[in-house]
């Protein structure tokens, strides 16, 4: 902008005996910057540090300098204060260097820094690095890095705060209507003795869960290596299973069948489940509202286990998986997989190996695994 340009406000601020700089400031020499705007300057002066991080580039004095409209000398000696002491400087404080606390980096975060980022996680589970980095600023005037933010969440607390793939919540879990199933739900169990309530549900099983581990990218030429591996690999199980603390029955029934299940393939499961006593007389099944357990050949069970057995059949409320134990149970038995791939491929070579080690598994499973389970589940539980 031409210099000319400011003659007006340069003659009008001189008889006020101020000055202006060639951006049109107007400034008081000798005085120091009001803090508000060496705030708000030093906040522009960190979204481009921040920036230059990202591309690995230095930030620009001079096209800083005609953002803020200061000088290049003012806007180095801000950048330098955040770079030292991790903030930019009150008045009383420039003649004290030596003595203001620093910012962090490689230093220590505040009390006061250390509540505002676990504010920030509690409202926000999502934000990234540079949103801690630039609220931090805007509220305590402390700088620091993103990868100073990443290192407190992940080393600073005795569980590590890493990025991981969410729990996503449906939204029509909130809807009045499942709200209200949902409080029903919680009354009614909450009378029942937890020895007498069974789950059940399906887990659909594939062979890449046990077959197919995970490689380390070459560091040389960046390709990813092949895997020898069982052919059945490709292969899909479907296991319909119930689970239960019940000490008079086993703590795990289950099926395993070839491909997807139905609805009469699960039917088929609950009568053996009945014939071979693990549902008894005054127990209570607890299942979701899946079309294979309500259509086709189950359309009537809720019915036929009452009139015939005096099973009480209960319905989960729309979108509660986490109030199904035996969630919890197949989680366990996919973390085990693992272990038992190599020795169940050399011991037991062309045959199913996948349902074979998802049997040993699941026999494995003890009462106190499914109670821990429950309780996780939150029914609250203890034997007697």
């Amino acid at each position: 902008m031409d210099n000319n340009t400011h003659q007006p406000l340069a003659s009008f601020a001189a008889d006020h005996g101020l000055q202006t700089n060639q951006h049109g400031r107007v400034f008081e020499n000798g005085k120091a910057m009001d803090m508000a705007e060496k705030v708000r300057i030093g906040h522009e002066i960190l979204n481009a540090m921040l920036d230059a991080e990202e591309q690995g580039t230095k930030i620009n004095i001079s096209s800083l300098s005609r953002q803020c409209k200061t000088s290049r000398a003012t806007i180095t000696k801000i950048r330098d204060e955040l770079n030292e002491f991790g903030r930019v400087l009150r008045p009383e404080e420039i003649s004290l260097k030596k003595s203001v606390q620093r910012g962090v980096g490689i230093r220590s975060l505040t009390d006061v820094d250390v509540f505002i980022i676990v504010q920030m996680y509690a409202y926000d589970p999502s934000t990234t690095l540079r949103n801690y980095v630039k609220f931090l600023f805007l509220q305590t005037g402390t700088v620091v890095s993103k990868s100073t933010i990443s290192r407190f969440f992940v080393h600073g607390f005795p569980i590590r705060g890493s990025m991981c793939k969410p729990n996503l919540i449906p939204f029509d879990k909130f809807r009045p209507a499942n709200f209200e199933k949902a409080l029903i739900y919680m009354h009614i169990v909450s009378c029942i003795d937890p020895k007498r309530i069974k789950f059940g549900d399906e887990k659909h099983l594939e062979g890449r869960e046990l077959w197919c581990r995970k490689v380390r990218r070459s560091i040389f030429t960046g390709e990813i290596p092949g895997l020898i591996t069982h052919p059945n690999f490709i292969m899909t199980y479907t296991i319909s299973g119930f689970c239960g603390i019940d000490r008079r029955v086993s703590a795990m029934r289950y099926g395993i069948t070839m491909n997807n299940n139905n609805s009469e393939s699960f039917s088929t499961n609950v009568v053996l489940a009945v014939s071979s006593g693990f549902l008894q007389q005054g127990d209570v099944l607890v299942l979701d509202n899946a079309a294979i357990h309500t259509s086709g050949t189950n359309s009537d069970l809720e019915s036929w286990l009452w009139d015939n057995f005096r099973i009480f059949l209960l319905w989960l409320p729309a979108r509660t998986p986490e109030w199904n134990p035996i969630e919890l149970v197949w989680n366990v038995l996919v973390s085990r997989l693992g272990v038992f791939s190599l020795e169940v491929a050399r011991c037991i070579p062309g045959t199913h190996s996948l349902v074979v080690a998802a049997d040993m598994i699941l026999q494995g499973i003890s009462h106190e695994e499914v109670q821990a389970c429950y309780e996780k589940s939150g029914y609250m539980c203890s034997f007697v």
